[in-house]
């Protein structure tokens, strides 16, 4: 019994010291491999920048550890500009197999992807689209819908048409203008046989692909794609690290200024993008007031590279109050589009559009065109565009904001890209009742205006509060407007419950001209038109050139404010003006008639 009772602890303290030297070197490696996983981590944190947040949403991105992800990319020509971005000109697969890159591989708009049954297209498409070669709705003119999360939904209906058993995961989109850049961070670039630089990619692409026999069906069938050998060699070089920082940056001005598009299929990694407006949706109403501009080039041409857009919003504050209490605001939006190409076919020739002025719900249309289409999340006003070039168009429209514009005391204006342009000119006039002021941050503010001007990059948010008049009410001419009738007018409305009081107004002759004439003046009505007083009086005779002192006491603004100082008096004088068609005889001049008044230069306080 004690033998074998001898020969357990003896096992026992052998595994002791034996584990007494194994944990110590395990717990080593361990803390190598955590600190080898934190020194990697920071790495690519802080090499990640404005993308950080995918560290996080890696899993939900790339299917890691178990599961697969498939992902729809576009490369959208937005020298032929579309709701989303552009022309569907290519577009590939983008592959993830247990959270690894697995590849990406790309098809032509024309291929397979075309080969399906007959879809009824929307009816402003099928009208713009019309002809005999037209085939119908089709995946390369799925991005209809300017809001990219929506056209996502369509752009995967078309797909499964031909794959219906892929599962695709989201759409990522890519422009002209955001290839044109990546090419200069390594340019030149040399891709079958070609020579790229930033300035010369578009030319050089466009010749491969127009410059062939279009009667040769031989010919249109192997017409040269070098987006997809292009792209790979990008991809490639920006691997690298030392080249990771530019190509994050370029990527984020892409995100910022919508030449780069995700939306996916999962919720939270789609927050994560719509949250920072990466996504391409549009605003929804109920937030404030939007415009967003929408125009889509559906002529084939590339004239886009040669049309200007400039967009002017004048808001008007009025008097009258909504079921909210809040100011009534009325809209005018006016764009102007200009054609500045020549004819250069295929690249500039007619050009002919759709153009959508997309506004909250709940807007009142007062002036617009035939076609209105109403969402769930705004109203849209369209037009068809014909352009030849050398010519313009201008289109404006007013409508009457929906009282949601305002939050709380504020209102708040989201100018939206649309996806796909560069710097379109924008111009925001806001004209509040006179006497009021606004507060605004980025706005100029000049008395009851404000104004704001820029070339939209990036969606932009303006906002303005209304400052209360407690200003008094300025005097801006004073004349003798017509016999016995004398007009005062103020920079503001004024308050006729005190205007029209005859009792607060007091007219002598200053016996200036003559001495010999005293007029003695009384007040037979007063007129208070808006900002105007007119004063009609009797007694006054004709005496050129007579001056007449005028006291005005306690006259308010419709806001309440006094005239500063009060009393206040003010002269007007009778010029050496005939009112009248026929001679006076000196009878007629004896009697009460009148002459014009100029304004006063220096306006004083006699009283």
């Amino acid at each position: 019994m004690n033998y074998y009772s001898g020969r357990h602890r003896k096992a026992r303290k052998q595994i002791r010291e034996s584990n007494k030297f194994r944990l110590p070197k395990l717990k080593k490696i361990l803390y190598l491999l955590l600190a080898l996983f934190a020194a990697v981590f920071l790495i690519i944190w802080f090499m990640l920048g404005p993308f950080r947040f995918l560290l996080f949403k890696y899993p939900a991105l790339s299917g890691f550890p178990f599961g697969n992800r498939q992902y729809i990319v576009l490369f959208q020509n937005n020298y032929e500009l579309r709701p989303t971005g552009g022309f569907i000109s290519t577009f590939g697969v983008l592959r993830f197999k247990h959270g690894l890159y697995a590849g990406i591989e790309f098809y032509d708009v024309y291929g397979e992807i075309d080969d399906h049954e007959y879809v009824e297209p929307p009816l402003v498409l099928a009208t713009l689209l019309e002809d005999k070669n037209y085939q119908g709705y089709s995946f390369r003119d799925a991005n209809y819908n300017p809001d990219f999360p929506l056209a996502k939904e369509d752009l995967i209906r078309f797909y499964n048409l031909i794959y219906p058993d892929e599962k695709i995961d989201g759409v990522l989109a890519a422009d002209f203008s955001f290839l044109e850049s990546f090419v200069g961070l390594y340019e030149p670039l040399y891709v079958e046989g070609y020579e790229l630089t930033e300035r010369n990619l578009f030319e050089t692409l466009s010749a491969i692909v127009s410059d062939i026999d279009r009667r040769d069906e031989k010919a249109l069938a192997n017409r040269k794609n070098i987006t997809s050998p292009l792209v790979k060699q990008l991809l490639f070089k920006s691997i690298m690290p030392w080249r990771i920082s530019k190509v994050i940056d370029l990527a984020e001005k892409a995100f910022e200024e919508k030449h780069l598009l995700a939306t996916f299929q999962r919720k939270r990694l789609e927050k994560a993008f719509d949250k920072r407006a990466w996504n391409g949706a549009l605003p929804k109403s109920g937030y404030g007031d939007f415009l967003a501009v929408n125009d889509a080039n559906y002529g084939g041409m590339k004239s886009n590279r040669y049309i200007t857009r400039d967009v002017k919003y004048e808001l008007e504050v009025g008097e009258n109050k909504d079921i909210l209490g809040n100011p009534v605001i009325t809209a005018t939006v006016t764009i102007r589009l200009s054609h500045e190409g020549i004819w250069n076919i295929p690249l500039s020739g007619a050009y002919t559009g759709y153009l959508r002025t997309i506004l909250p719900v709940g807007s009142d249309i007062i002036n617009g065109s035939d076609i209105i289409e109403e969402t769930e999340s705004a109203l849209i006003i369209g037009e068809l565009v014909s352009l030849k070039p050398g010519e313009e168009a201008t289109y404006s429209y007013s409508y009457e904001l929906p009282e949601y514009v305002w939050q709380g005391d504020e209102y708040r204006l989201h100018l939206h890209k649309q996806p796909g342009t560069d710097a379109d000119s924008y111009e925001v006039v806001v004209r509040v009742p006179q006497g009021m002021s606004l507060e605004t941050e980025g706005m100029t503010v000049r008395e009851n205006l404000a104004f704001y001007e820029t070339d939209l990059r990036s969606d932009q948010n303006l906002s303005f509060s209304l400052v209360e008049d407690k200003t008094s009410p300025r005097i801006v001419l004073h004349e003798i407007t017509a016999p016995n009738e004398i007009t005062i007018v103020f920079n503001e409305p004024i308050s006729p419950n005190y205007a029209s009081d005859p009792l607060l107004y007091q007219i002598t002759d200053k016996n200036v001209a003559n001495a010999d004439i005293t007029d003695s003046i009384t007040i037979d009505s007063i007129q208070v038109d808006g900002n105007a007083v007119i004063i009609r009086t009797k007694g006054m005779k004709f005496q050129p050139n007579e001056r007449y002192k005028v006291l005005l006491k306690e006259i308010r603004d419709t806001k309440g404010n006094i005239i500063n100082p009060s009393p206040r008096s003010v002269t007007v004088v009778q010029e050496d003006i005939d009112f009248f068609e026929e001679p006076l005889d000196e009878e007629q001049k004896s009697s009460d008639t009148e002459g014009t008044l100029a304004p006063d230069p220096d306006i004083s306080n006699d009283g």
